[in-house]
């Protein structure tokens, strides 16, 4: 009797093992580029409950159909894993006549249309109630506005706009009066006020000038909108994110407000993975994408400290990481430099222009990295110029002096201005860089950096050399978050007129791929889990109709998403 249950047991675990084998999906024929490393291939992925059991050839994966498995052939279709953009400032979707609606102007090609637009919003909104618009590019402009300017579209609203780089705005004279912002307002630390040559202030705001402006009890707030809506409005933007490919994000500065949608949302099991960046407060004009930097990082850490905020770290929800600002911006040209810009300053008329120091000492950041870091919580730090960076490096040079005994890799966001000595800091230190690539949209502000400056900006090639794998960002809506365009200008790295800026850092597309996958997955620490299409790894991929490796770079942005899957599920485009 003992011996036929014996075999009995044997047989029904065979069964299991066998059962257990069999895939959900199986995708036969395909180009599958796994991103595991460079060069990695497979013909076929067999996939189960959301993970990926198979990758390989086509013949050894049918041992993993079953009688209910889905055989699907891709006909030569090319497989990757889904993109990460792990740093961009979501925005909820709203209509041109709703009345907190951020008007995109990083197309407009002139003052007037600019001033059409912001008339036509000054009509359907009430006096006194804000009017915000971002991404101008005085390039495309043709000049820099002024308050003069914005007064031509209103003088009865408070308007901002905000520059394509997220770190000067200009204002109207409404605002500038409500603030009491005049002639003899000292600049304040770290932030400029530009001036007309009587030294009025003529509404250019930059960094930490601009911020709280409009925080003003004189302006007449927005209607408040209801958590559904809100929600909807967010599940429509991820929507959008999915349809492109992207499967996980990272949202580079959420206050508890955003991350009580985040939280609702993984409750729903909605499809795109987030890891959080907090921070303290989101000022009205840090949710049309201008932050200016005016965060409290030690409130937020004590917000950890006290539970207001709780760690987790879900398949979907990860809430372990503190945004720090310690530099400015690179295309606002506001960033620290160790040398001059390659332009006249403005107050001067000297080349003697270095960038607006940030307002931080040394020993304030070194504190301030050794208490996020001893609660166990990632720094992920924006910094662009060489000389701001430096004091990043020195700052995470002391804290893991300390010990690492939870193997955090901090992160440096931006990481655009640097130099040899800067690359082999962040290989020893185990810091994780984490790259802009928008030299296609906004390149065309970059000239004052000079030819040596641009050979060291954004530099993927160098940090693949030195063995150091970056991630890749949008930093949407600095620039635009659709992956393809990201892609292509981390490759060919050409602005809109032409012009090829930083050749050294040139990489091949499998390369760029590379980072915006499995680097996104390796700078929040769940290389583990996905980034790339290996067994064991969630089953989040992008169907595409192109080989990307053989195609001309240069048509990288034109090519066609056909499927995203997230979790061994489609999910779009619809």
């Amino acid at each position: 009797m003992k011996k036929y249950l014996y075999i009995f047991i044997v047989c029904l675990l065979c069964n299991f093992k066998l059962f257990a084998q069999q895939a959900d999906i199986i995708f036969t024929n395909a180009n599958i580029i796994t991103a595991a490393q460079k060069g990695a291939r497979a013909n076929a992925m067999a996939i189960k409950d959301g993970k990926i059991v198979f990758v390989g050839d086509e013949k050894n994966s049918l041992q993993f159909k079953g009688s209910e498995t889905q055989v699907i052939d891709l006909k030569g279709k090319t497989i990757i894993p889904g993109f990460n953009d792990v740093h961009l400032h979501p925005n909820p979707e709203t209509n041109f006549n709703e009345l907190d609606h951020v008007i995109k102007i990083d197309t407009v090609t002139s003052i007037n249309s600019l001033l059409k637009l912001l008339a036509a919003k000054a009509k359907i909104t009430p006096p006194g109630m804000l009017i915000r618009a971002r991404g101008y590019n005085e390039s495309k402009l043709g000049m820099e506005p002024t308050c003069t300017i914005l007064d031509q579209a209103s003088t009865k609203h408070p308007i901002i706009i905000t520059h394509a780089s997220g770190h000067k705005s200009v204002v109207n004279s409404f605002l500038l009066t409500i603030n009491k912002i005049t002639k003899e307002t000292p600049n304040p630390k770290g932030g400029t006020f530009e001036r007309f040559s009587d030294g009025s202030p003529n509404g250019i705001c930059k960094e930490a000038a601009a911020s709280n402006l409009t925080n003003n009890a004189a302006i007449v707030p927005f209607p408040e909108k209801s958590f559904e809506t809100l929600l909807a409005n967010y599940k429509k933007y991820f929507n959008t994110l999915l349809s492109l490919g992207i499967t996980s994000i990272g949202d580079a500065g959420s206050d508890m407000n955003r991350l009580k949608i985040y939280r609702a949302l993984a409750a729903e099991n909605f499809p795109i993975r987030l890891n959080i960046m907090m921070i303290d407060k989101l000022l009205p004009e840090m949710e049309g994408g201008d932050a200016h930097h005016e965060t409290d990082s030690w409130k937020t850490l004590s917000d950890f400290e006290n539970a207001n905020i709780q760690q987790s770290e879900t398949d979907f929800l990860r809430v372990k990481s503190i945004k720090v600002f310690h530099g400015n911006s690179l295309s606002g040209k506001t960033c620290w430099l160790y040398e001059p810009y390659q332009m006249v300053n403005p107050a001067t008329g000297k080349n003697d222009y270095y960038g607006i120091p940030y307002k931080r000492s040394q020993s304030e950041l070194d504190s301030l990295f050794l208490a996020i870091h001893k609660k166990g919580l990632q720094i992920a730090v924006h910094s662009n110029g060489d000389k701001e960076i430096d004091m990043v490096l020195k700052a995470f040079e002391k804290v893991y002096a300390t010990g690492n005994p939870l193997n955090i890799h901090h992160r440096i966001e931006h990481c655009s201005v640097i130099n040899d000595s800067i690359i082999m800091r962040i290989k020893n230190l185990g810091v994780i860089p984490v790259l802009h690539n928008y030299i296609n949209e906004l390149g065309d502000l970059l000239d004052p950096y000079g030819a040596e400056r641009l050979n060291n900006m954004f530099a993927t090639k160098s940090f693949l050399n030195a063995g150091i794998l970056p991630a890749l960002h949008s930093d949407a809506p600095v620039s635009n978050f659709d992956p393809r365009t990201r892609w292509e200008s981390t490759v060919i790295r050409t602005t809109s007129a032409g012009k090829v800026l930083g050749p050294k850092q040139c990489v091949d597309a499998e390369d760029a791929l590379i980072m915006y996958t499995k680097g996104g997955a390796n700078a929040t620490g769940e290389l583990a889990k996905k980034g790339t299409l290996e067994i064991g790894k969630f089953a989040d991929f992008v169907i595409i109709t192109e080989n990307p490796l053989t195609i001309n770079p240069n048509q990288i942005h034109n090519i066609h998403i056909e499927e995203t899957w997230v979790n061994g599920k489609k999910i779009g485009p619809s």
